[in-house]
């Protein structure tokens, strides 16, 4: 075999095959699955290696007649995916993504340390992933100090865990508060809710909220799922609901409900330090990720765009 990337447009992809790559693969990710990736990058290009071997997707979009990369919202990270584990190294496939791509941000896993890639820059990005293997008591052991008086105050507070909430009062709440800070457009929000009608997906996300004593949702959480991790895609906490602790009762209760099972909480990250903070609470363990800056646009276009 030539070991060669082919270079597929989205439309054109073996769904099928494309897919058991990605189960198939040492870090499934369900941001990767092709239903996903249809749902949320109006434009998106397959690297296939062989027979689908080893797939990478890359979004795009083109401007001033550029195709540039980008990392659509709800969409942590892509990156390479093999069936068999670390068998094409990812700074060969790179190469093949700098010929048909000047200028974007690639959002890959951690691999082994990149070589240095001319006109590139590597970021390193947190994310934070609890194993939910153990039984509940031994997770919140861990627990910090602060966290372990919050969750007392939520209990005081009697605060109420729940499956009632509708995934679009999360999605409506979820935009109004964060869209500024976010840089969330409206049409983000319509392309996540008609991901998750679509008939495939309903086994793959769950909806849970929290009510204060009086009957008010105060916090509110889309979770994704599949075979190996709960994703925390989407939450929010009222200003009532900071005040009472919501969120911190919010995810220790879906914790709770899922511990003990061969499952990994993903916290899903922040650059924030303030949440980083919060997420640390819970003791996960820190899975790093890689933000890939490219630029080799012409010059004087390189340097304006910095």
């Amino acid at each position: 075999m030539n070991n060669e990337f082919q270079i597929i447009p989205a439309h054109a992809i073996n769904t099928k095959k494309w897919d058991v790559c990605i189960a198939q693969s040492h870090t499934p990710l369900i941001y990767a699955y092709t239903r996903y990736l249809n749902a949320l990058c109006p434009q998106w290009v397959g690297f296939v290696l062989n027979n689908y071997e080893a797939v990478m997707p890359v979004p795009f979009k083109r401007k001033c007649g550029i195709a540039y990369c980008y990392q659509p919202n709800f969409i942590q990270q892509l990156g390479l995916f093999e069936k068999n584990y670390n068998t094409y190294p990812i700074h060969e496939l790179l190469k093949w993504v700098l010929k048909e791509f000047k200028y974007g941000n690639l959002f890959i896993p951690f691999y082994h340390p990149l070589p240095n890639i001319q006109n590139c820059t590597i970021q390193v990005r947190d994310n934070f992933v609890l194993n939910l293997k153990a039984d509940y008591s031994q997770i919140a052991a861990n627990y910090s100090g602060d966290l372990k008086r919050n969750l007392m105050k939520a209990y005081s507070n009697q605060l109420v865990y729940h499956d009632k909430t509708h995934a679009q009062l999360i999605l409506n709440h979820f935009y109004q508060l964060y869209h500024p800070a976010m840089h969330l457009k409206q049409q983000d929000i319509t392309a996540f809710a008609t991901l998750l009608m679509q008939n495939e997906m309903q086994s793959c996300f769950f909806v849970r909220g929290v009510n204060a004593a009086n009957g008010v949702l105060v916090a509110g959480a889309i979770f994704l799922k599949d075979c190996n991790r709960i994703y925390n895609i989407m939450n929010f906490t009222t200003e009532a609901g900071r005040k009472l602790s919501a969120n911190h009762y919010l995810l220790d209760q879906c914790i709770q409900e899922f511990a003990g099972k061969a499952l990994l909480f993903d916290f899903e990250g922040s650059s924030q330090k303030g949440i980083q903070a919060f997420y640390k609470n819970f003791h996960p363990d820190h899975h790093p990720y890689l933000q890939l800056h490219i630029n080799q646009l012409p010059l004087p276009f390189r340097y304006l765009k910095q």
